[in-house]
């Protein structure tokens, strides 16, 4: 069950992958995800060395600032496998739906399994609490992940400006 302080067995038959509560300490560890997830793309424009890193430490830090101010009820979850973080959830969980704010994975751990159970683990958690559907934005640009949710059950419904696809999976 997802709660503000629960810890979450993903799948039962996987006791090593776990949801847990964010905290202080895990700062570090959220700075260097950002980092390793975002770094290819501003390589792919050109940048490289201090610049690069001062555009990840000032891209980290206004998302950081912007999800505080619009989702400031927000859960903070911390995944991690065999008691290692390998990735984070940021959950805004209204009465009608469970919106997805951000779902980030070590890029050593994609391509294992982890975000799908993730999205298992949070539908049926969802459906447990009577809640309607699960919902997020994707960018439109991100053609690995925007497949990675329509083979999980999202529909694409609308652009959610101009860089961005808004994507919701009811739950019945």
């Amino acid at each position: 069950m997802i709660d503000g302080g629960a810890r979450l067995d993903i799948v039962p038959g996987d006791p090593d992958l776990r949801l847990r509560s964010a905290d202080p300490g895990d700062k570090p560890f959220t700075r260097q995800l950002f980092r390793e997830a975002r770094s290819r793309q501003f390589i792919a424009a050109g940048l490289s060395g201090p610049i690069l890193e001062q555009v990840l430490e000032q891209q980290f830090r206004g998302q950081t600032n912007g999800y505080a101010v619009q989702f400031p009820d927000a859960i903070s979850l911390i995944v991690t496998r065999d008691g290692g973080a390998i990735g984070r959830l940021l959950l805004h969980c209204a009465s009608g739906h469970w919106h997805i704010i951000d779902i980030a994975l070590l890029p050593a751990a994609c391509g294992r399994g982890a975000g799908a159970k993730i999205l298992d683990a949070l539908e049926a958690s969802a459906r447990q609490q009577s809640v309607g559907a699960l919902t997020l934005t994707v960018l439109a640009s991100n053609v690995r992940a925007r497949r990675f949710y329509l083979r999980h059950g999202f529909v694409e419904r609308e652009a959610a400006g101009a860089a961005y696809i808004a994507m919701r999976k009811d739950i019945g």
